[in-house]
C-alpha cells in the first residue's frame, strides 16, 4: 500500500487482518471454476448441433462469449499469480487454457497488467488509458452527450470488428496478430481437410462468439472498471458494482469485474474471496461504502446509479477533498 495514502483512507485493523488471511491461494478452487466453464461452453454447442435453430444459436454464442469472458478473468488471476499455488501451474494453466484460446499472449499480458496497475490514472504508461481514450470515456462525458446518445454509442453501435484488431494488435505488436491468424487458417484449412463438420464447428461455436459476445462483453466490463474516473486518481479510479443475476454472471464472471476497486486496493485476494471481503469492508470502511454508488450495471433499480451512468457523470467528478489525482491506493 502506497505511503501517500491520507490515514482517513487507509483501510482499519479489521480488514487489513481479514486481507492477509484471504490472501492464501490453492490449487483446487479455480481448476473446478475452469472445468465449468469449459463445460458450459462444449454443452452449449452440443445443444445447439442436437436441436439446431436460428435463435438458440443466438443465446448459445452469447453464452460462449460470456464463459470466454470468463477465461479472461481467471486470466487475469493467472497474471496476479494466483490461479494455483503452485507458480509453474499457474502459468500454465493461464497460458494454455485461459490466454491462447481467445487470442491473448499471456507474457504481452502480464506484462501490460503490471503496467496498469503500477500507473493506473497516474500517466499514459498505463496501458489500458488507450481504451478510455479511444472510446472517450476517460472521464465523464455528460457535458459533452446527453445520456441516451451515451447509450447509443456505447451500448447499441459498438462496433465490432475494432476491438479483435485492438486485440489482435495485443498493443502495438502485429507479429502476434498475424501469427495468431496464419494459426488459425492452418487450423480451420486442416479441420476442414480432415473432417469438415469440425471447420464449421470451430468457426460457428468458437470464431463467431470471439467475434461477437466476446468482444461485446468484454468492452462493457473493461468500460465499467474504470471508465470516466481519471479524476479520481489512482486510489478511487476504480469502480464496484452490484446487479442482477444475469448482468452479474454475463459481465462481471467470477467477480473480477464486480470487486474492481477492491481488486486494486488488494491485488493478492483470490477472486472468490472478494464478496466476502467487499461485505467486511463495506460494514467497517466508511471511505470504501461511500464508493458503493453502483447497484447495477445496465440498469440500477431504485437505489444508487448504473455503471453506464456513472461512466457517462464521470463517477463522483473529483477526488475527495485533499487527496491529489495522482496519489495511490497499492498494487
Amino acid at each position: 500500500m502506497d505511503l501517500l495514502v491520507l490515514e482517513a483512507d487507509r483501510p482499519p485493523t479489521d480488514v487489513r487482518v481479514a486481507v492477509r488471511t484471504a490472501s492464501q491461494h490453492d490449487n483446487w478452487r479455480n481448476a473446478l471454476f475452469l472445468a465449468v466453464d469449459w463445460l458450459l461452453m462444449a454443452l452449449a454447442a452440443t445443444i445447439h448441433v442436437w436441436y439446431g435453430g436460428v435463435l438458440l444459436y443466438v443465446v448459445i454464442v452469447i453464452l460462449i462469449g460470456s464463459r470466454m469472458r470468463a477465461l479472461a478473468n481467471l486470466l487475469h488471476e493467472a497474471a496476479h499469480h494466483k490461479l494455483f499455488a503452485s507458480r509453474r501451474v499457474n502459468v500454465l494453466a493461464g497460458r494454455v487454457l485461459c490466454a491462447w484460446p481467445i487470442f491473448i499472449s499471456f507474457d504481452n499480458y502480464v506484462r501490460g497488467h503490471r503496467l496498469h496497475h503500477k500507473n493506473l490514472w497516474r500517466n499514459d504508461d498505463d496501458p489500458d488509458v488507450a481504451l478510455y481514450r479511444l472510446t472517450g470515456t476517460e472521464t465523464g462525458s455528460s457535458d459533452r452527450l446527453s445520456y441516451p446518445a451515451f447509450l447509443l454509442r456505447h451500448v447499441v453501435a459498438v462496433v465490432i470488428p475494432v476491438m479483435p484488431m485492438r486485440r489482435l494488435y495485443d498493443r502495438g505488436r502485429w507479429r502476434y496478430a498475424l501469427v495468431g491468424a496464419a494459426v488459425w487458417g492452418v487450423v480451420l484449412a486442416g479441420s476442414w481437410w480432415w473432417w469438415p463438420p469440425l471447420a464449421v464447428g470451430l468457426a460457428l461455436y468458437w470464431l463467431v462468439p470471439w467475434l461477437t459476445a466476446y468482444q461485446t462483453i468484454s468492452y462493457w466490463a473493461e468500460l465499467g472498471e474504470h471508465g470516466g474516473l481519471r479524476n479520481a486518481g489512482w486510489v478511487w479510479g476504480s469502480r464496484n458494482w452490484r446487479g442482477n443475476l444475469v448482468s452479474r454472471w454475463a459481465v462481471g464472471s467470477h467477480s473480477d469485474d464486480l470487486y474492481h476497486l477492491l481488486h486494486h486496493w488488494f491485488p493478492a485476494v483470490p477472486h472468490h474471496r472478494l464478496r466476502n471481503l467487499d461485505r467486511l469492508c463495506r460494514e467497517t470502511w466508511p471511505r470504501y461504502a461511500a464508493e458503493a454508488r453502483c447497484t447495477g450495471f445496465f440498469h440500477a433499480g431504485d437505489e444508487g446509479t448504473s455503471v453506464l451512468r456513472d461512466i457517462w457523470r464521470g463517477g463522483r467528478g473529483a477526488p475527495p477533498e485533499g487527496v491529489p489525482p495522482g496519489v495511490a491506493a497499492g498494487s
